[in-house]
């Protein structure tokens, strides 16, 4: 190999190196947070308790929703996140084992107010304390398959919405299960500016 060509390696292997140095410098998201709670990503309910991937509990900033959707008002756009983050949420908080350790609570309380980030803590020890441990193991899979709002007041950052969801209750195995149905309220805050859950109320059957 000459040295003309072994120098004309270098430069080349430099220049590629310094591409992806750069790239990763300034246009690469390490943040992994959401657009609106500002918060980082949530896992979706593991294997145990069916679904794999991420949950994410916001949509996009409110023009990349908008988008292919000219006309949408920025009432419609709200509107439609909070729907969109109420499934999410839903699903994840509906969705135990008692082999998680109550993850389905804990993973979310980046997207509770404060409030209920205190209720969240509480009920978790309290839960705990009452069940104890067991190695039978006992799942609940939820999923929606509607909502609606109910009330909503941009002005004084309050709204409810409802949530129509199917669980899916295995005993023993996975293959044991129950199917029944049952709506949940969930009712959001504005706190610093970003929409939180404030209550998750599951509705009598």
């Amino acid at each position: 190999m000459t040295k003309k060509l072994l120098n004309f390696i270098i430069i080349t292997i430099a220049i590629a190196a310094l591409a992806g140095i750069i790239y990763i410098i300034f246009f690469h998201d390490f943040t992994g947070k959401n657009l609106i709670s500002g918060e980082k990503k949530v896992s979706s309910p593991s294997a145990e308790t069916e679904g794999e991937g991420v949950i994410v509990l916001s949509s996009e900033n409110q023009k990349d929703l908008s988008a292919g959707g000219e006309g949408i008002s920025e009432s419609e756009i709200v509107r439609e996140s909070l729907k969109r983050m109420a499934i999410a949420f839903a699903e994840r908080f509906g969705s135990y084992s008692n082999h998680s350790n109550y993850s389905n609570i804990s993973d979310l309380k980046v997207f509770m107010t404060g409030a209920m980030q205190v209720w969240a803590d509480r009920f978790i020890e309290e839960t705990k304390a009452e069940r104890g441990t067991s190695d039978v193991y006992y799942g609940i899979t939820t999923k929606a398959i509607a909502s609606e709002i109910k009330e909503i007041d941009e002005s004084a950052g309050q709204a409810e919405i409802l949530v129509k969801a199917q669980k899916r209750e295995a005993s023993g195995t996975m293959d044991n299960t129950a199917v029944t149905y049952q709506d949940i309220l969930i009712s959001f805050a504005k706190e610093n500016s970003f929409w939180k859950v404030d209550r998750a109320e599951w509705q009598e059957k």
